[in-house]
């Protein structure tokens, strides 16, 4: 089993780089931080962003890899994170963590729907949250790339791509790989800190929409 842990770096926050490195790993890994932003950022970051994802992908795939676990630089994963995902065996595999734009804040799992899109976040639907928080393991939508494993099948196929400028490439990501009929699977149990600029970091709680900050 051979995993490469990729870290797009726009500002790697120091927690996360503990929680990549004590990841419980069974297997090979290689780390990827990569801070290579050629754009001069007008666009949200978008571009570079997009770049950064594209330069993953190509040294996952000549690497030779198995899956792909990105964790973006200012997500603080859980110590079993990596193993967790792995044991959905799933195409696609989130850990749960809260978006820190356009407070008050929701999470990145969607609810899983028979629709041509993905759904909303599961924190819209405080039941739905609940639910799915006493499950652990359930079916979803996605979405996001801070903390997710991917199989190599699905990058072989699937490639970071920008439609339009306004949203960031993860949304087409997820967008591409519900329309091609992937499993993806979330577990609730794996709790991400995501650090704000401000320094504080935000965490999902069994509770819908109290969160907590350190």
């Amino acid at each position: 089993m051979k995993v490469l842990l990729f870290c797009p770096t726009y500002r790697l926050e120091p927690e996360t780089l503990q929680a990549i490195m004590a990841q419980d790993v069974e297997g090979g890994i290689d780390f990827l931080f990569t801070r290579d932003n050629p754009y001069d950022g007008s666009d949200d970051g978008k571009a570079n962003i997009l770049h950064n994802y594209k330069k993953g992908r190509a040294a996952f795939l000549a690497g030779g890899y198995e899956y792909m676990f990105v964790v973006e630089s200012d997500i603080i994963p859980p110590r079993d994170a990596l193993q967790s995902l792995m044991a959905l065996n799933a195409d696609v595999a989130y850990g749960l963590y809260l978006f820190r734009r356009n407070a008050p804040y929701h999470c990145n799992v969607t609810r899983y729907a028979k629709s041509p899109a993905p759904d909303q976040p599961l924190s819209m639907f405080p039941k739905a949250y609940t639910q799915a928080w006493k499950e652990g393991v359930i079916r979803c939508s996605g979405s996001g790339l801070g903390c997710v494993l991917i199989k190599r099948h699905v990058l072989e196929k699937i490639d970071f791509h920008q439609r339009n400028n306004r949203v960031h490439c993860d949304t087409f990501f997820t967008e591409d790989v519900w329309q091609a009929g992937y499993d993806m699977k979330a577990d609730m149990r794996v709790v991400c800190g995501h650090k704000h600029p401000d320094g504080t970091i935000w965490w999902p709680t069994e509770n819908c929409g109290q969160w907590k900050s350190s």
